[in-house]
């Protein structure tokens, strides 16, 4: 009960205090290749978080700043959550927006931090 009671919390301070920070719209980069839309599903963060701690035992690994992007280009700015079951290796990311929406982004199995070689970037060289 006062793991839910923390995530609430979380949640709560997330929705109020992170999306101010990313409130300007900004326009998506160019891109170089296609775009992939999806379908997220949507509820209150109560409903979402509910099912995140209770069905499958994930509790808050950490959270970040993001933006989404609309297929018109309308950027959305949210607080971004993720959950992991350390245990199980199931994870789930959610996006917070200020109107009190909470939306599954994503969510997989096998989590594990990554352990393989630096990528290499085009700063690097390659």
């Amino acid at each position: 009960m006062i793991n839910r009671f923390i995530t609430i919390l979380l949640l709560v301070i997330g929705l109020t205090a992170g999306p101010a920070l990313l409130a300007q719209e900004q326009q998506p980069p160019q891109q170089k290749g296609k775009q992939f839309f999806t379908v997220q599903s949507c509820d209150d963060p109560f409903t979402m978080t509910d099912l995140i701690i209770n069905k499958y035992g994930e509790q808050p690994l950490f959270r970040g700043q993001g933006l989404q992007f609309h297929r018109n280009g309308q950027a959305f700015a949210s607080d971004m959550m993720y959950f992991v079951n350390q245990d199980s290796g199931t994870w789930s990311l959610i996006s917070l927006y200020p109107d009190g929406t909470a939306c599954m982004v994503a969510n997989g199995r096998n989590f594990a931090p990554y352990s393989g070689p630096t990528i290499p970037t085009k700063k690097d060289g390659t």
